[in-house]
């Protein structure tokens, strides 16, 4: 008796020929992609490629021109924020700020999305919002002054609010934009450990950035954006070899080798390697440019004629 075929799983997320066009740009061309429970997906691309137009239409910030979201074999038609929260899509910005809503305490923040709900009683009843907001930090391992205004918080700390505010909405599919630019080694370390725990428990994470090191900790997977379109799908270990596809198509780009004074792809600066080199080269540089200058002052100066000038 042979055995039985496991059947593929379904995808959390399927996106099928988006489109979206501003004036006569197309930010998105016929984007298809499928993400999967608990998957990690870095999304890659220059400025101008459509990551933010995409990140938009999946968090209901914007409504594409064509094409189609389905969630859970469900197909959707986000209208708002809102309504791709409700199923389970949750998109925390590069820029915290946009998120805080300022007058408010950290707990007041915190706790956003339900003072808007219909049944909450969080404005009447204040020891009640602490105990929740308190509640919500210390499952994260967070220590923020609940009782401040929010004002008074560090870029640093406004990120972790905003994340941890995306965190309490249990979300299954989380997009990430940056969400360590702004933080400590310490800080970004402990948020990279929440977003470990989040997928551990089947959350999906799309996630945008600029940190080699992120990427390879989060994600499984890289999609790259050009012009609209995803031209590749590789695997996040071969990002190293495979950066500078953010800039052009990989198989028309020569092959980068370390003996050769080459520049270093823009995701490979981010290692270590990447790093020294480029150290080294700007070191360089400025030999270089100090040899020149002393060439230049040992050269006497000449009037017109040939006669030097009176010291």
């Amino acid at each position: 008796m042979s055995n039985p075929v496991a059947a593929a799983p379904a995808p959390l997320v399927r996106v099928l020929d988006l489109c979206k066009t501003f004036g006569a740009q197309r930010a998105l061309d016929q984007v298809s992609l499928d993400i999967y429970p608990g998957e990690g997906v870095a999304l890659l691309g220059a400025t101008g490629a459509g990551k933010s137009t995409l990140v938009n239409i999946l968090s209901g910030t914007l409504v594409p021109d064509a094409g189609e979201v389905w969630v859970d074999g469900q197909r959707q038609r986000f209208i708002s924020p809102l309504s791709a929260r409700r199923v389970g899509i949750v998109a925390v910005h590069q820029c915290p700020d946009a998120a805080i809503a300022p007058g408010l305490s950290v707990a007041e923040n915190l706790l956003l999305d339900e003072l808007g709900l219909p049944d909450s009683d969080f404005l009447l009843n204040r020891k009640s919002l602490l105990q929740r907001a308190d509640a919500i930090a210390a499952g994260l391992g967070l220590d923020l002054p609940l009782q401040h205004p929010v004002e008074r918080l560090g870029r640093a700390d406004r990120q972790l609010l905003v994340l941890a505010r995306a965190f309490a909405l249990q979300p299954r599919l989380l997009i990430l934009d940056e969400p360590t630019a702004a933080l400590s080694e310490s800080d970004a370390e402990r948020l990279l450990g929440l977003i470990d725990s989040q997928r551990a428990r089947g959350v999906a994470i799309l996630y945008i950035s600029q940190r080699l090191s992120d990427l390879q900790r989060v994600t499984n997977r890289a999609l790259v954006l050009q012009e609209g379109r995803i031209t590749r799908d590789i695997n996040t270990r071969h990002l190293p070899s495979a950066a500078y596809t953010l800039l052009g198509d990989v198989a028309e780009q020569p092959a980068v080798t370390p003996d050769k004074a080459l520049p270093v792809p823009f995701l490979e600066r981010f290692t270590r390697a990447g790093f020294i080199r480029n150290r080294a080269e700007g070191k360089a540089v400025q030999e270089q440019v100090g040899e020149l200058k002393l060439d230049v002052s040992s050269v006497p100066l000449q009037r017109k004629g040939g006669i030097e000038p009176d010291v």
